[in-house]
């Protein structure tokens, strides 16, 4: 883990809030980190699908790149998911009262547009329009209970 990311705390609940018009957005006090210069990366996420934004802390971001280190720079689907990836991710960094400037590239196709719904993940987070969190949440309760099922918790 680094220093960066021994001052991100876990993240837990979810919280909805407005955006102004600037598309900065509060985020949840208890998932700030304890060094205000913590660099957040935003992905637009599931690829192709861009439901919602996944948020990294930069070790999480760091395991997500570690796999691009080893492939041939000549394989043209490598190259096709380091643009992809590239292209639909941001830094995000909190401002002075804890917002983050939520890029029109990414929070348009999210459809985050009044408000943000925050639901924690283990060691990253999404950031939601928050009807479309409602119309997933049952989807993802049916596939949690069959996985459930299957680890035996």
């Amino acid at each position: 883990m680094s220093d960066a990311d021994s001052n991100v705390p876990d993240f837990h609940g979810e919280y909805t809030y407005g955006l102004d018009e600037s598309r900065r957005v509060m985020i949840p006090a208890k998932w700030r980190p304890k060094d205000p210069k913590v660099v957040f990366m935003v992905i637009l996420w599931p690829i192709k699908a861009e439901e919602y934004l996944l948020v990294l802390p930069p070790a999480r971001w760091q395991q997500l790149l570690e796999p691009f280190n080893t492939k041939s720079l000549n394989d043209q689907r490598v190259a096709a998911l380091e643009r992809t990836i590239t292209g639909t991710s941001a830094p995000l960094l909190l401002d002075k009262v804890g917002r983050f400037c939520l890029p029109d590239h990414l929070a348009k196709p999210a459809g985050i547009e009044k408000d943000a719904k925050f639901v924690p993940r283990v060691g990253k987070f999404e950031i939601w329009n928050p009807a479309r969190h409602e119309a997933a949440t049952a989807q993802d309760k049916n596939i949690a209970a069959q996985l459930a099922a299957e680890l035996n918790i």
